[in-house]
């Protein structure tokens, strides 16, 4: 299987269709953003970059997943909490003409973050970015709003979201997986009784009976607000620094009306080089690339004209995702290509991602590796790295 992706025109779907209640709905939305976050665990892929900029699938930026999922779903007010190395990101989002954001009123709102201390990095959700950015909620009189990170990949329908959040009258609902794979071992975890209200949240994968007792579900990092109430809750631990919103949550438990709201489809979870290449590879695999790109909800991104990609005599593709201006003349084997890589005579990719403009010379092999943008890999170098630790190459890097 061959997946070729280039230039391709899009629809704007979501603009109409929909019933006078949900239109009401969408109307009474915002969305906020969190992508001030960072991880030791990305390593020099994040070291000049945030996650919510991270290049995936051949032609997007990890942002570009939540930030469609909001417009497909009629939000057009969007803030997005930016960290201090916000320039790729700015790069990337502009005046947000691709999402249709670039807007007389509502649109996107690039919002200033904190500094993290060094204990805090990995926080997602944190309210001190919140407080400060409090004007945006206070100014705006939407009724609802939707709250996420920008590390994830998937495609979800956050109509059905919002719906099932009014219809119960909620204060917030939470978002999560219900099934309990292995690898999830860290995350936060939800307890819910029968009518899918919140009773229990701990941090760590709890130990379960799988005859007795249902798995814990895992909360994937979207949730939506009561807007009120969130600005109620930031305002009464304003005193606090550096806490987490979903530890707010955590102690207000009895408190407020929290409900979980399932989703059933592919999320792919990126903290981690491991899993930055697990997932890369799983968009490979027909059922979950026909879910993420060409369902009813499109992933938009910034558009980049360029010539169709040249596949050379000799050359030789398998199951490959590989996007305009590459030249082809070596082997590409289950791997993710991006926009004007060069795949020289004999050179062999295997298992790998390799970033915009990277070389990769004669006879070379590069094998479960993730290079990263100009990345020159010399005639004859043999790059590998293993499944469970990929070798990651650093940006303008030589080898």
């Amino acid at each position: 299987m061959n997946l070729q992706i280039g230039e391709k025109s899009f629809s704007c779907d979501f603009c109409g269709g929909l019933a006078t209640a949900t239109e009401t709905n969408m109307n009474e939305v915002m969305g906020l953003i969190c992508a001030n976050y960072n991880t030791d665990n990305l390593g020099i892929l994040t070291a000049d970059r945030p996650p919510a900029s991270l290049p995936f699938g051949g032609r997007y930026r990890l942002i570009d997943f939540v930030l469609s999922n909001m417009v497909n779903a009629g939000i057009r007010t969007v803030g997005i909490i930016t960290p201090y190395m916000y320039r790729s990101m700015l790069d990337h989002l502009g005046a947000g003409k691709e999402w249709f954001l670039d807007r007389k009123r509502g649109g996107l709102f690039v919002l200033p973050g904190s500094i993290y201390g060094f204990k805090n990095m990995s926080t997602q959700f944190l309210v001190k970015d919140m407080i400060r950015n409090l004007d945006y909620l206070t100014r705006d009189y939407k009724e609802y709003v939707i709250v996420t990170s920008a590390n994830q990949v998937y495609n979800m329908d956050y109509r059905a979201l919002i719906e099932e959040h009014a219809k119960n009258g909620a204060d917030v609902t939470l978002a999560y997986r219900g099934e309990n794979p292995a690898h999830w071992s860290k995350g936060l975890f939800l307890d819910l009784n029968f009518e899918k209200r919140i009773t229990k949240m701990v941090r760590v994968r709890p130990e379960y009976a799988p005859d007795e007792t249902p798995p814990p579900a895992l909360f994937i990092d979207c949730m939506i607000f009561n807007r009120q109430v969130l600005i109620d809750l930031i305002g009464w631990y304003e005193a606090v620094d550096h806490m987490e919103l979903t530890d707010v949550l955590l102690e207000n438990i009895g408190n407020i009306r929290m409900l979980g709201y399932e989703f059933t489809g592919y999320l792919g979870r990126i903290d981690s080089v491991h899993s930055y290449l697990k997932c890369s590879r799983n968009t490979l695999l027909p059922e979950i690339h026909e879910e993420l790109f060409f369902g009813k909800r499109t992933v938009y991104t910034k558009t980049r004209d360029g010539a169709p990609t040249r596949y050379y005599s000799g050359s030789d593709t398998t199951n490959s995702l590989i996007p305009n201006e590459c030249m082809i003349r070596g082997r590409v084997e289950s791997s993710v290509l991006f926009p004007g890589v060069t795949v020289e005579k004999g050179a062999i990719i295997r298992n790998s991602v390799v970033m915009q403009r990277s070389v990769i010379g004669r006879d070379a092999l590069v094998e479960n590796t993730i290079a990263d943008k100009y990345v020159t890999i010399g005639d004859g170098a043999i790059i590998r790295g293993s499944d469970e630790h990929p070798l990651v190459l650093r940006k303008k890097s030589t080898m």
